[in-house]
């Protein structure tokens, strides 16, 4: 009797025993899970972490590309135009008139960056003037009198002489500048900021010549006004009074 009490007494300590061990194998398990769970989770959190500050960090570079482009922009001046702006355009034909009559013609034949080649009719005579035409300076350069065809383009042919008569210059020029900015009117219309440049030549025995020229912008030459002093001296004057463009 007692023998059997004892085994049953063995037989349920046994079932006890087993059935911890089974519990406490269960929640190492999911512990265990537990902790995965939290590791995943972390390294999610940590991953997105990352991603925001590549996020705000690429923004906070965009504006200093930005500035260094606003930089180099203002570093970088416009080239003035200077005189260029007073050179008419390629076909122009304009007309002077000495208040009666048409007395000069001059036509636009051809211009590159340097050089603008006019034809000139003058009383039935045909003649071809080259200027170098440039920002800083506008120079006669090239005049052939007396030829059969104005209209050829020399450009690429003709050879400079090797003393240019300078009208406007950032230095010295031949033609003296009276004025700038001025206002003009002629048949034509009225301009503004206006060049005068004018030459006194001894071409007349005992007396001066004064010429005067008045260069507008986009136009060119848009009057020129001549004087002979002395005892039988005289005036003239030839004024734009059409343009065909």
């Amino acid at each position: 009797m007692q023998k059997s009490y004892l085994v049953i007494v063995l037989t349920c300590l046994m079932l006890v025993i087993s059935a911890c061990s089974k519990t406490e194998e269960k929640e190492i398990v999911t512990n265990n899970e537990k902790n995965s769970e939290t590791q995943e989770s972390t390294s999610e959190d940590t991953g997105s972490a990352d991603t925001k500050e590549d996020e705000e960090t690429t923004e906070e570079e965009k504006p200093e590309d930005v500035s260094s482009t606003d930089e180099a922009d203002e570093n970088e001046t416009p080239s003035d135009p200077g005189f260029k702006i007073y050179q008419p355009s390629i076909g122009w034909e304009k007309k002077f008139t000495d208040g009666e009559d048409i007395v000069v013609t001059e036509k636009v034949i051809a211009a590159n960056d340097e050089y603008v080649q006019f034809a000139m009719m003058v009383g039935g005579n045909q003649s071809i003037q080259i200027y170098k035409w440039t920002p800083t300076e506008v120079a006669l350069v090239y005049e052939e009198v007396s030829v059969d065809d104005a209209s050829v383009n020399l450009l690429d042919s003709f050879t400079p002489n090797g003393n240019p008569e300078v009208l406007l210059s950032e230095a010295s020029a031949q033609w003296e500048l009276v004025e700038s900015g001025v206002k003009l009117d002629v048949a034509y219309g009225s301009f503004e900021d206006v060049y005068v440049i004018k030459k006194v030549t001894d071409e007349v025995e005992n007396a001066d010549t004064i010429y005067t020229r008045y260069y507008a912008p986009g136009y060119g030459l848009v009057k020129e006004t001549y004087e002979v002093t002395g005892e039988y001296g005289y005036s003239g004057k030839s004024e734009l009074e059409i343009v065909e463009k």
